[in-house]
């Protein structure tokens, strides 16, 4: 995929003295990265620039992307963001470290904590990945909808998920901006990072929170949605922000992807529609189901291809993006598998042998994740590992229940029979 356009603006806003915010395009690599900022100008600022010294690795971390799409490849990206996340916040503490020392040199100054929150975002072939902490947002603009693709780091977002307050509350709560994690305010972060397939025409939107507070999603949709030019589409969004009180900084960058000519017919995988479908991810939100998406493979199964054999050693999950699969045993055929359909999830908890085979009765694509990539999101995200767990256990469960009950009907009409033959 291409930038066909890209646009980045920033704007002090109607009640501040000064702008904390910094906005950053680098179309080349390509790198689009919005920071709002903290206890002064220089948070949001130093974040870019330590961004800026790794872009180089960044644009060749894209090219292994593009060429070679594994799970290997792809992951990488989130490790990248992890390690120069964690060196920005470092860099704003050392900063806000020497401010404070030049601070007991010349008496009490009464400033704030040096802070940022930040999203950033790449393209990487057909890939487009979200890294932020802190409440700035990412959202996805695709034929007329508008989807939010990060989840807030702050007290009232939490309370949100947890079903403590309404989605009304959440609107009026003087938490949304009491942050739960910000660059350079603990020793350590842990970004989100999001993986999302991309389609030509969408148009990714990233902001601080001084426009997704004053302005509503059915706003910036209908923004998108009036003309080509995200530069007046980027400005009209700061009027809209400005208009309804201003009473933050106000920063966007907007970009917009096309494909070239021999990949115009390519249609993405809509891995949060996919794994909504599939009992292990049923229970997660959108944006949590972008935060899996890197983990699977994505394959392609040719008519008559295997896609597992009865016998063999079972380590992967598979789920049914397109095309059909014939579940057999020994001879016998058990079932059809279609989109939305799955298959070996113990594979998932336990390793052993396959005990159907599952044959692509014409081109199949699938969501693939293996045992290994399971165990390495639950390590890496246990909190979302955790969620992930107890839905599979219950599933195991679920089989040994039924196994039982299947073992008690065949006893009994054993017992029927030798019943009948004593007679």
């Amino acid at each position: 995929m291409q930038i066909s356009q890209s646009v980045a603006l920033t704007d002090v806003g109607q009640r501040m003295s000064h702008n904390e915010d910094a906005v950053r395009m680098l179309p080349a690599v390509p790198l689009f990265v919005v920071a709002d900022g903290t206890g002064g100008t220089a948070p949001a600022p130093t974040c870019l620039a330590v961004l800026e010294r790794h872009a180089a690795a960044l644009s060749a971390l894209g090219r292994r992307v593009a060429t070679t799409p594994d799970t290997t490849a792809r992951l990488a990206v989130g490790r990248f963001f992890e390690e120069v996340l964690g060196e920005a916040g470092r860099a704003v503490r050392d900063h806000a470290a020497a401010r404070a020392s030049a601070s007991e040199e010349e008496g009490p100054s009464g400033a704030r904590a040096e802070a940022a929150t930040l999203v950033a975002a790449t393209v990487m072939g057909r890939f487009a990945y979200i890294a932020h902490v802190g409440n700035a947002r990412a959202y996805l603009f695709r034929q007329g909808r508008l989807r939010c693709l990060t989840i807030d780091h702050t007290l009232a977002m939490q309370q949100l998920r947890r079903g403590e307050i309404t989605m009304k509350e959440f609107a009026a709560s003087p938490y949304r901006k009491t942050l739960t994690q910000a660059l350079g305010a603990t020793p350590s972060v842990r970004p989100d990072i999001a993986e999302v397939q991309v389609a030509p025409g969408d148009v990714f939107m990233l902001c601080s929170d001084g426009l997704h507070r004053e302005v509503n999603d059915r706003e910036v949709a209908r923004t998108l949605a009036d003309g080509d030019r995200l530069d007046a589409a980027a400005a009209r969004l700061i009027a809209f922000a400005n208009e309804a009180g201003g009473k933050d900084n106000i920063s966007v960058a907007l970009f917009r992807v096309e494909a070239p000519e021999e990949d115009a017919g390519a249609a993405p995988v809509d891995i949060p529609r996919a794994l909504g479908q599939v009992f292990l991810f049923r229970d997660l939100s959108e944006a949590e189901r972008l935060l899996v998406a890197p983990y699977f493979e994505h394959q392609t199964f040719g008519a008559g291809a295997e896609l597992c054999h009865e016998g063999d050693l079972g380590d992967s999950f598979f789920v049914i993006v397109s095309g059909k699969v014939d579940v057999t045993h020994g001879l016998a055929k058990l079932i059809e598998l279609g989109p939305g359909s799955y298959a070996g999830e113990i594979a998932l908890a336990r390793e052993g042998q396959r005990t159907a085979t599952l044959t692509a009765r014409k081109t199949t694509e699938a969501l693939v994740l293996t045992r290994a990539r399971f165990l390495e999101l639950t390590r890496r995200r246990p909190r979302l590992g955790a969620r992930l767990v107890m839905p599979l256990l219950a599933n195991v469960s679920d089989r040994i229940v039924d196994l039982r009950s299947r073992l008690h009907t065949i006893g009994v009409v054993i017992s029927g029979a030798d019943a009948d033959d004593a007679l």
